[in-house]
């Protein structure tokens, strides 16, 4: 949580945090801004002190929405007069800024960097600031940051934004259903539109982008729509040209993305009309231990023992997974699930990696997505809900949407 960077700071013998680049794509900016617009922004920190936006002036009224204590960039660090400066030298002009930022903010001893810059940019503008700074160290952290840790746990106002995404992602489900029962069926089980071509990957695709955005939702990372062999490749994302017919296994993994940067991710496997006995069996056998997992889950306990007990299950009806065939591309390949937030893909992670001695926690939001994939015999299988620990460590709902294999068609 936010209120856990000081502690954080000092478990890592940071005195001071500096945050770069825009807010498009930049986890670790939202997550200080509360994902307000922000180009060129800077956010300062020294370890006990309040967090500091340095900001355009043209966003000086998002700025001000933040609630954090403001410096205007323009009035303060000119960049035009920088630049003037410098003869036009991008490079020495931003070095120029950032050198004068951490001697105006006091941010001496080791100063953490963070945020979201071109590799190569970021390299060649730090190594020439580190050349310049006296009693400052720059300090960069690989694999689990600070912040990564942070936003693992959330609090319940982050948690409220959870829960509406959830619901708005399950509402668009619903209408995407609805939107392939709409539809008849031709004798050779193939999915058809009002004049009579077939309906497809590609149209359902549409019709789900179109539903997000009346729900003021954003397709960040696209939608997983798999169906047959397709589904049996876990983030294969679907063949839009594909027709969908009758007893086909389709994934649906669906991860929208709320104007405030927080994200859903749920996964429904559906077969329309019929399912196969191979799909069913399958289905059957990753519904039991989702639910068993989900009646097990609670604080405390170690995110990698879910992992191992979903792994014994698995190998004990006989299928292979990523602990007894390390980079098998059938059965049950991958972790059983991770943290969500305003990065798809956070803390924790339920996976039998070594050093995952990770902890549940009040605060985690996590997805659960047992499957099994078999793509030689064209069918894949997977189910995911989010789930959260509030802050008094209690179990909440956040995907609440049927489980029901098989859609019925007309």
């Amino acid at each position: 949580m936010r209120a856990d960077l000081d502690r954080l700071m000092a478990e890592r013998k940071l005195d001071a945090l500096l945050v770069m680049g825009n807010s498009s794509g930049n986890s670790v900016m939202n997550y200080l801004t509360g994902g307000a617009h922000m180009e060129g922004a800077l956010i300062v920190k020294r370890r006990g002190g309040p967090v500091t936006l340095i900001h355009g002036g043209m966003e000086r009224d998002s700025a001000a929405a933040t609630g954090l204590a403001l410096i205007n960039r323009d009035e303060r660090y000119n960049p035009y007069e920088l630049l003037r400066k410098h003869e036009g030298n991008r490079l020495a002009a931003y070095v120029d800024m950032y050198s004068q930022v951490i001697a105006d903010q006091g941010l001496t001893g080791r100063l953490g960097i963070y945020g979201k810059m071109d590799v190569g940019e970021g390299f060649t503008l730090l190594n020439q600031l580190a050349d310049r700074l006296e009693g400052t160290e720059l300090v960069g952290e690989y694999g689990q940051s600070l912040f990564e840790l942070a936003q693992a746990t959330k609090d319940d106002k982050e948690l409220a934004e959870l829960a509406e995404a959830g619901r708005l992602t399950c509402q668009v489900v619903g209408e995407v259903q609805a939107f392939i029962q709409s539809h008849r069926v031709r004798d050779d089980e193939v999915v058809v539109r009002a004049d009579g071509d077939p309906l497809t990957i590609g149209h359902v695709k549409a019709f789900i982008r179109q539903q997000l955005h009346a729900v003021g939702m954003n397709e960040d990372h696209g939608t997983i729509f798999s169906q047959g062999r397709d589904a049996g490749v876990p983030h294969n994302s679907g063949d839009l040209s594909m027709p969908l017919r009758l007893g086909r296994s389709i994934v649906f993994d669906i991860y929208p993305q709320l104007p405030s940067g927080y994200f859903h991710d749920m996964t429904r496997t559906w077969s329309l009309g019929y399912a196969t006995d191979d799909v069913q069996q399958a289905w059957d056998q990753t519904k039991e231990i989702f639910d068993k997992v989900m009646g097990s889950l609670k604080v405390g306990e170690s995110c990698r023992s879910y992992q191992e007990m979903t792994q014994d299950f698995y190998e004990g009806l006989g299928h292979k997974t990523a602990r007894s065939h390390p980079g098998t591309q059938e059965g049950y390949v991958h972790g059983l699930g991770h943290g969500i937030g305003l990065d798809v893909h956070e803390g924790p992670g339920f996976s039998h990696a070594a050093g995952n001695d990770t902890l549940v926690q009040a605060g985690h939001v996590v997805t659960i997505e047992p499957g099994l994939y078999y793509p030689d015999k064209e069918f894949g299988v997977r189910i995911e809900d989010a789930v959260a620990f509030n802050e008094a460590g209690e179990l909440v709902w956040l995907t609440k949407y049927p489980y029901d294999l098989v859609v019925p068609m007309k």
